[in-house]
Parts: structure tokens; sequence; C-alpha cells
């Protein structure tokens, strides 16, 4: 019998209000981490408003990125990676793997320059 496991890519649209990365000094490995607002409540109703979410993300997402305008609107494609938290805790978080480039904002420029 054989079957095969679903994928856990997806993807998400995130409000980008920063971007920041580390080196760790004994690997030298590069850590990026992506913060967006997103709607607060959940589990809570009484609690409006917006808070601010950290994700991981790949050293090519942090490149990608320009908030020399201010934030911005991603679409991203993400998966869940186990991560450690400062008390040494794992969880599985959504991880950011790419951009994922949006098509309808460079269609309009590229029929002006057709014509």
């Amino acid at each position: 019998m054989s079957f095969q496991i679903p994928t856990l890519k997806s993807t998400k649209t995130l409000f980008v209000i920063n971007k920041d990365f580390y080196a760790k000094k004994d690997t030298g490995e590069v850590r990026v981490i992506i913060e967006a607002l997103v709607p607060a409540g959940g589990a809570r109703p009484n609690k409006k408003g917006y808070s601010v979410a950290a994700f991981t993300a790949d050293p090519e997402v942090y490149e990608a990125l320009n908030l020399d305008n201010g934030p911005i609107m991603v679409n991203f494609e993400s998966e869940p990676r186990e991560s450690r938290n400062g008390f040494g805790n794992t969880t599985n978080t959504d991880h950011l793997l790419r951009v994922i480039a949006d098509k309808s904002a460079s269609a309009p420029a590229a029929q002006s320059q057709q014509k």
C-alpha cells in the first residue's frame, strides 16, 4: 500500500511592518524575523484592534522586501517549521519561504510600455 503525504505549504498575505536579521556567533547561520500586523482577538472576543506577529523567514525573503516607503502588503509562501523560543520550548510556527510576486501590480506597467 502506498500513499502520498500532502505538503503543508500554503500562501499567506501579511501587512509587513518590520524586518530584521542576525547571525548566530557560533555557527554563522543567518536568522531572519519578519513582523506583521494581524487582527487581534481570536479566542479573546473582547480584544479589538491589531497585534504584532513575528515570523521566521529564509534570508531571500529579507532581501526581497523593501520597506523604504513604509509598511507593505506582501504575499508569501509558507510552511510550518519547528522553532525554539527564548525559553527553550519548541513549537511549530509558520516559516516564510519566499515572496510571491504580485502579477496584478506589474501588468499595467507592461501594457503601458507596449503602446
